[in-house]
């Protein structure tokens, strides 16, 4: 597993995080990080120039009105801290220090009744990275709860640049042959998945295609996926969604299949 989400802090500690210097342990309201810049939603609080990822957060600047679009749900209403380290030795110096005992993950998103924080550093998959916590946490500051799978699955999905995301995911190949073979990912197993330490690189992909065929396959499918979000972001009780595809579209496994081997 390359990622994990937290959900440990509280307000006061998100305050005492800002007035920290990446470098000391010491409070003090003065404290900046040497670059920080706001795109959205996102206040970006670095130890290295940002200014040589612009293009990334020219993306980050629409996640959320993609999102909102492919999903309709509602904006983010609250800021989302991205805490982003240049070299990995200081990102797990900092985050044992800060927050000893969490399990070391390259990237993290943390949140509980504060806004959201995610934590990066400048490894080969950094912009991946970025953009998959960031989904998470975009996600979490306007539903709820999100399903374990399905977050990880849209996650998986917008981590990829928009021009990417239906065509180029590294997941794309392996389902398609999948599907040519007569495969089906069982979705109500996905749905019994109730930790991380149970999601390997298999569940993953497997949510990722389900995530893909509801956003790309049958509007019927498409529909099930905005009216159960819509369900959980109003309160209500959203049903389990493999149940709700499968009494729209009866012979739903042929569908997915038909999705994926007919993908141009």
């Amino acid at each position: 597993m390359r990622r994990s989400r937290l959900y440990l802090l509280t307000q006061s500690i998100l305050v005492a995080w800002l007035l920290l210097s990446p470098g000391t342990a010491t409070l003090s309201a003065q404290a900046r990080w040497p670059d920080e810049r706001t795109t959205g939603v996102f206040h970006c609080h670095a130890d290295f120039k940002l200014d040589r990822f612009d293009p990334l957060w020219r993306q980050m600047a629409t996640l959320q009105q993609d999102l909102t679009k492919d999903l309709r749900i509602a904006p983010a209403s609250e800021p989302i801290h991205l805490f982003l380290f240049e070299r990995k030795s200081t990102y797990e110096d900092y985050l044992a220090l800060h927050f000893p005992g969490v399990p070391y993950r390259r990237a993290l998103f943390i949140k509980e009744r504060g806004p959201g924080m995610v934590f990066a550093y400048l490894s080969t998959d950094f912009e991946t990275d970025v953009r998959h916590e960031s989904t998470h946490a975009l996600l979490h500051a306007t539903l709820p709860l999100v399903p374990l799978w399905l977050d990880e699955g849209l996650a998986e999905y917008f981590e990829e640049p928009a021009s990417e995301r239906a065509d180029n995911s590294p997941h794309l190949s392996k389902v398609t042959w999948a599907a040519r073979f007569g495969q089906t990912p069982d979705l109500a197993e996905l749905e019994q998945i109730g930790s991380l330490a149970s999601m390997g690189a298999t569940q993953y992909r497997h949510a990722w295609a389900w995530v893909h065929f509801m956003l790309h396959g049958p509007a019927e499918a498409h529909d099930e996926l905005v009216s159960f979000l819509s369900a959980i972001q109003s309160y209500s009780p959203p049903g389990v969604l493999s149940d709700r595809l499968r009494q729209r579209i009866p012979d739903l496994d042929e569908r997915f299949r038909e999705h994926f081997r007919t993908w141009k």
